[in-house]
């Protein structure tokens, strides 16, 4: 027994001299930022709310990192590490472009953010971020009326049927009950998918129908496209249009 609490004495005691004396964070130049020019490191480093000196233990790189995404950039990817010998915090920056603008209604309020690389609703506060506006892979609008874990995915499928298609795609709503709406050009108006089955057959029938409409000159206005059966489109005229 007593031979345990003499290594636990020593080991407590060499813990308190190595955080004491040795891994602590004394200086800017202890804190090594990759991917960020060297007038960027003292930006970086009011981002990261370091207070030095301060103990390399004490410091979480988790919050680092939710620090800058959240003050620097939403779409930044930042990996942050400690390094025992020399005592550093390692930081690694690359800077990402979201998927798109997107904006989410909740039971009391909107929230307007962004999409990331994997389709994850991420915050943007422009007041903060201005200086860092991000960049957007698709000039779409996603508006969400009800988000879900399983959107991203959706999402996901969706974007990529997209990319291949002629039609024109303005804006994205996924309602409540996790129906697909499109805001296309004024030659099919809204284009109504339904549920996420069958995407692709949709897709494809969409961009057929956009194809053979714009070739040649509607004779009505159409409101909107309800394509809930790919096999079975429904053209629906706005109001005021002659049969």
């Amino acid at each position: 027994m007593w031979r345990l609490l003499v290594f636990s004495s020593s080991a407590v005691g060499l813990a308190w001299l190595l955080l004491e004396k040795g891994w602590w964070l004394e200086t800017p130049a202890q804190v090594v930022v990759h991917g960020a020019s060297p007038q960027d490191h003292g930006e970086l480093l009011t981002a990261s709310a370091l207070q030095l000196p301060t103990p390399l233990l004490a410091v979480d790189p988790l919050s680092v990192q939710q620090d800058l995404q959240r003050l620097v950039s939403p779409t930044l990817q930042a990996q942050v590490r400690r390094t025992l010998a020399p005592p550093q915090l390692v930081v690694s920056l690359q800077n990402g472009a979201a998927q798109a603008w997107a904006r989410r209604s909740l039971a009391d309020r909107v929230e307007y953010g962004l999409l990331d690389h994997r389709f994850n609703w991420t915050s943007f506060d422009a007041q903060h971020q201005l200086d860092h506006f991000p960049m957007v892979r698709h000039h779409v609008l996603v508006l969400v009326d009800f988000w879900t874990p399983k959107l991203p995915e959706t999402l996901t499928q969706l974007f990529s049927g997209l990319e291949h298609l002629e039609t024109p795609v303005h804006t994205i709503r996924i309602t409540a009950d996790g129906q697909l709406v499109l805001g296309t050009s004024e030659v099919l108006g809204e284009v109504r998918l339904g549920q996420p089955d069958h995407l692709a057959r949709k897709l494809a029938t969409m961009d057929h129908l956009y194809s053979q409409l714009e070739k040649r000159a509607p004779l009505f206005s159409y409101a909107y496209v309800n394509l809930y059966n790919p096999d079975q489109p429904k053209l629906g005229l706005i109001s005021g249009s002659q049969d």
